[in-house]
């Protein structure tokens, strides 16, 4: 198994050091790697909610999946584009083609 050191604030290891024996006293042996792995994971599984917290949402967005599925199935390939294209998409202009 490769390994990859990883550097955490004081802060964050206080937070792993804890999260850590929180989940001794519930009665789940976790080294720190295999917590960090299990939050990876988690994190992995449902971006928006690791997304939300970086940006301090207290609450998930309603249905956030359904919202998700939609914007990555609207996606459409517009070909060869150029930044003057996509300025012109953006503000309100149309592609001169």
């Amino acid at each position: 198994m490769a390994t990859t050191s990883v550097k955490l604030t004081e802060e964050g290891k206080n937070r792993l050091d804890r999260l850590q024996a929180k989940l001794l006293l519930l009665g789940y042996k976790f080294t720190k790697e295999r917590v960090l792995d299990l939050l990876i994971q988690t994190g992995s599984e449902k971006p928006a909610d690791l997304i939300g917290k970086a940006h301090g949402v207290r609450f998930p967005v309603p249905g956030w999946e359904k919202l998700f599925r939609d914007v990555v199935e609207s996606a459409e390939d517009w070909g060869p584009t150029s930044w003057r294209d996509i300025d012109r998409l953006v503000y309100g202009g149309k592609l001169k083609r």
